[in-house]
Formats: C-alpha cells, sequence, structure tokens
C-alpha cells in the first residue's frame, strides 16, 4: 500500500518533467544549449574519472611546459589545436581547464543559491523587521562589485580557487534571496499555507514542504543564467593576472592571458581556441537559461 502510494505521488512529477523537456525540446535554440552543457560537463566527468577517455596526459590538475620549444606552434598533428606559450599543448589544457571552470561555478552557484534561498525563504515567510532587515543587508552587497570584492578578499586572504570561491558565494547569495522572496511573497497567502497554518504545521515544515518547492522555477533559470557567469568571472580574473600562484594549473582565462601577447603577432590560436571554449559554454548556459524561462513559463504549460 505504502509503494502504491508513493507511485501515485510520483505521477504528477514525471508529467510534470514530460511537459517541461516537451516544450523545452521544441525550440531549437534550446535544444542547441542543451546539447553544448551536456558535452561540458560530460568532458568534466570524463576529465575527473577517465582522462585517457579524452587522450589527456598527466595530471588533470597541471599544465605541462614545454621548456626545449616554447615557441606556440600552429595547429598540426600532434597538437590538433596548436602549442601555447611556453609550448603548452592548447588540447590538453583545455580539455583540463573545461574540468575546473565547471568545478567552481557549480560550487559557486550552488553554494551561493542554498544560502539564498534560505535566507529568502525565511524573510519573506515572516516578514516584518525580520524582511526589513535581511532586505537591507542584501542592498548592501548588490552596492558591491563583486569583481572589486573578490580581488580585494585574495589580496588579504590569498589567491586560491577556495578563497575566490568563497568570495564571490559572499556576493552572490542575495540575488537567490530576492527572487525567491519574491515568489514567497505571493505563495505565503495561498489557501493551501494557511490551511497548513490552521491545521498547526510548524513554520519549518510549512516553508520547506509546501512554499520551497513552489519556487524552484526561476531559480533553475537563474541557475543556469550564472553558472556562465561564473566562469566567465574565474576566467576574467585569470585573464587580468589574478591568478593562484599555482601559474601552471589549467583554467581558461589564464590559456587566453598567456596567448594574448603571441595572437596579437599572427599566433591567433593561441587565444582563439581558448577564447571559443569559454564563448560556446557561455552561450549554451544562455540558451538553455532562455529555453528553461519558456519551458516553466506557466502560460505555456497550458
Amino acid at each position: 500500500m505504502a509503494e502504491y502510494t508513493f507511485r501515485e505521488s510520483l505521477k504528477p512529477r514525471i508529467e510534470n518533467f514530460k511537459l517541461t523537456m516537451s516544450i523545452l525540446l521544441k525550440s531549437p535554440a534550446s535544444l542547441i544549449g542543451m546539447i553544448i552543457v551536456i558535452t561540458y560537463f560530460i568532458i568534466a566527468l570524463l576529465d575527473q574519472f577517465y582522462p585517457a577517455a579524452l587522450g589527456l596526459t598527466g595530471s588533470v590538475d597541471y599544465l605541462y611546459p614545454n621548456f626545449i620549444n616554447t615557441v606556440p606552434m600552429p595547429p598540426g598533428p600532434g597538437h590538433p589545436l596548436g602549442t601555447t606559450y611556453p609550448g603548452i599543448d592548447l588540447y590538453q589544457g583545455i580539455m583540463k581547464a573545461i574540468r575546473i571552470d565547471l568545478g567552481f561555478s557549480v560550487f559557486v552557484v550552488t553554494f551561493g543559491a542554498l544560502f539564498g534561498i534560505l535566507i529568502g525563504v525565511v524573510s519573506a515567510y515572516f516578514g516584518g523587521w525580520v524582511d526589513e532587515i535581511v532586505m537591507r543587508i542584501t542592498d548592501i552587497f548588490f552596492s558591491i562589485p563583486y569583481l572589486v570584492l573578490a580581488i580585494a578578499v585574495g589580496v588579504f586572504l590569498g589567491r586560491s580557487l577556495f578563497i575566490l570561491s568563497i568570495a564571490l558565494i559572499i556576493i552572490w547569495w542575495p540575488i537567490y534571496a530576492r527572487v525567491v522572496r519574491g515568489q514567497v511573497l505571493s505563495i505565503r497567502e495561498q489557501t493551501f499555507v494557511e490551511a497548513a497554518k490552521a491545521s498547526g504545521v510548524k513554520n519549518g515544515k510549512i516553508m520547506l514542504k509546501h512554499i520551497l518547492p513552489n519556487t524552484f522555477a526561476p531559480i533553475f533559470v537563474q541557475f543556469s543564467f550564472d553558472l556562465a557567469t561564473i566562469v566567465l568571472t574565474l576566467a576574467t580574473l585569470y585573464f587580468i593576472g589574478f591568478a593562484p600562484s599555482n601559474t601552471y594549473m589549467p583554467e581558461l582565462g589564464y590559456l587566453s592571458s598567456i596567448g594574448y601577447e603571441y595572437a596579437i603577432v599572427g599566433d591567433w590560436w593561441t587565444i582563439v581556441f581558448p577564447g571559443f571554449a569559454l564563448l560556446i559554454f557561455a552561450l549554451g548556459m544562455n540558451l538553455l537559461g532562455d529555453g528553461l524561462r519558456d519551458a516553466l513559463d506557466p502560460r505555456l504549460r497550458r
């Protein structure tokens, strides 16, 4: 009986997922975005667990220079994307960098979203002075440019990836707090919430079971856009030279930065291929985010 009830409870969710996917896949742009994003995540997973499948050699956390021949070489046999200074194979570097860039982005956005969602739900549900204080704090954080904060934190605490991720999490949670707050303000007035309160259900259970699941749609959309933004932010920090002490750690912005001086004298591949990898991922995430926004639009799901 319990198993039957569980299966019955899953049916609406399965049907809802099927409807979302059908709307999402109807759009060619969304389909292209999904393929791009899935491809990048497959590369990152293979990089982590089976790098040989990608033809990667050595440590996946390190770019191997060739000090015998440091001059960038064009694409050719043995180096399908060419090499950059100092003799780093670009194919190896880009494949390794995808895992680090995606991992960093997922870590920052996930923890920033979790903290922001919690704050947003509590703020809107209780309202009053709690909501007022939280919103003023978010205003303060919104006034701080996130790149400036990341650089400032890195100067004082160190320029490791972990420190940079903490700095961005600190500045990223208000986005989700605002998104969730707006949703909860309308949901808390719904009949089913009032019924739960009248039945004596505790506030914590109401927020987690009855309110929070109804805020997921805009969260998923924001999450997809932010993954691309954080990847570009990390690449920007590396490109301007604000890199951790390990200068041979694979990262797309770093690969672009060391190839920049050579690209302007004709070695175009040193910046085009790392930049193209960034561009394609950002494009894929934005196409997927636009598709999710349409697929989760209640007007299109009728």
